[in-house]
């Protein structure tokens, strides 16, 4: 026995040092597919999840414009009254400045000349907003002024409030909770919107952040240019 361990006990360790490095490399290899695996079905969700919101606008717009068209005659006076009554939001223009709605670093700046790496889909895209960096909890303000044009919830942003500000433009927090307005409400520059939430599943790799975007005549603009 121990002529054999002298003359092959060599190669038996060293066979055995194969088998446990061929072991490491196997589940290393297996946990990285995994990885891909999952970037690439939130990537093919991501995608599904974007054009939802137009589904439902187109939806929502047919259904809305049939609504008009039976109940124009009978709404028209009472809409009158309405819009007479209703408050006047500040005006939002080209030399307009923006106050930050959160403090934080830019973590993914606005491009849409030029695509972005999104760590969590594993893809480089085209980016019509920018994502502020922010804790969890961590309070939102409005940039400017307006009226709370809706508040919507889904899987890409989670919570969002879109504010028309007037002059064309709209802005847009997304990444939110605990909301401080509803749909409807006039805001002013520098009130409290709501507080950032977790990110959604397909900006964890990014962390907690809030989405603001920013449009003219619903054309993504940079809200960098103006902010103050």
């Amino acid at each position: 026995m121990k002529n054999y361990w002298k003359k092959n006990g060599f190669y038996v360790v060293l066979a055995t040092a194969l088998v446990v490095v061929l072991c490491i490399s196997g589940i290393a290899g297996y946990r990285s597919g995994m990885k891909d695996k999952l970037a690439a079905e939130n990537a093919a969700e991501f995608s599904e999840a974007e054009n939802v919101p137009k589904i439902l606008a187109e939806s929502m717009e047919a259904a809305a414009a049939n609504e008009n068209k039976n109940g124009a005659s009978a709404g028209a006076a009472n809409g009158n009254a309405q819009e007479a009554n209703a408050p006047v939001a500040e005006t939002f223009g080209e030399e307009t400045e923006m106050v930050w709605p959160v403090e934080g670093d830019v973590l993914k700046p606005f491009s849409t000349d030029t695509t972005v790496y999104f760590e969590t889909l594993d893809q480089y895209k085209c980016n019509p907003a920018m994502l502020i960096k922010a804790d969890v909890n961590q309070e939102v303000v409005a940039g400017f002024g307006g009226t709370v044009e809706s508040v919507t919830e889904d899987s890409i942003h989670g919570m969002a409030v879109t504010v028309d500000m007037g002059g064309g433009y709209k802005a847009v927090y997304g990444q939110m909770k605990d909301l401080n307005v509803k749909e409807g409400d006039v805001i002013v520059k520098g009130q409290a919107l709501g507080n950032i939430a977790e990110p959604t599943k397909y900006f964890t790799e990014e962390g907690s952040h809030l989405y603001f975007s920013l449009t003219r005549d619903d054309v993504p603009v940079n809200p960098q240019d103006y902010l103050a």
